[in-house]
């Protein structure tokens, strides 16, 4: 069994996730108090349960999409071991789950890029560069792993836990950190600093 742990693939570390702030063209990220960049307006305290829920939109249903990924990351790696000829998966099966993982990780990211971040990012600067950035390191070990996965289907005799893991274990980190600071970016008390809640109920999501 791969020597690789699953907390290993899931813990974002200063080694595994780059820092952002120092990429060469972006940006530091912005703090919410005392970033004399931020907007002079914050939209008000919610006052009602329907306004709370409003605010709470984006960041609730980007919650729940980024639950199912964490759990399928989580179940792909624990399976990777071979356990999956438990279940009664041969290693085409197993392919086939790390295909729609694969697969539906990229539709969910080819959605953000094209309908949700361009509106996010003409006032929150994260979306702009932060989260673009992160995305873009995931899809480098997801290309790798498209790869893997085209080489076990032709081959299931070649197929190798200990390399198998060491491609998630490389991207893995990033993308948990990623699934919770783009959460976090959604939260109602970022939003309210670059948006009304007139505005908050027009964005896509």
């Amino acid at each position: 069994m791969s020597a690789i742990t699953l907390e290993a693939c899931i813990t974002p570390s200063r080694s595994a996730v780059k820092p952002l702030a120092a990429t060469k063209g972006s940006k530091p990220k912005r703090q919410l108090k005392g970033d004399p960049d931020l907007p002079d307006y914050v939209a008000p305290e919610p006052k009602t349960n329907m306004d709370r829920r409003e605010w709470d939109r984006m960041s609730s249903r980007m919650e729940g999409f980024h639950s199912y990924f964490r759990l399928a990351f989580k179940q792909l790696f624990e399976l990777s071991d071979g356990s999956f000829e438990k279940r009664g998966l041969s290693v085409r099966d197993f392919m086939g789950v790390a295909e729609d993982f694969h697969e539906h990780l990229g539709f969910h990211h080819g959605i953000e890029e094209r309908h949700i971040f361009p509106v996010l990012a003409k006032r929150m600067p994260q979306f702009a560069v932060e989260h673009q950035e992160e995305h873009n390191a995931i899809h480098e070990g997801m290309d790798k792993l498209q790869a893997l996965i085209a080489k076990y289907r032709a081959d299931p005799s070649s197929y190798s836990p200990d390399e198998f893991r060491a491609n998630l274990a490389s991207w893995g980190p990033t993308l948990f950190y990623h699934l919770n600071e783009e959460v976090e970016s959604l939260k109602p008390d970022v939003l309210r600093r670059y948006w009304t809640l007139d505005e908050v109920r027009k964005l896509p999501m």
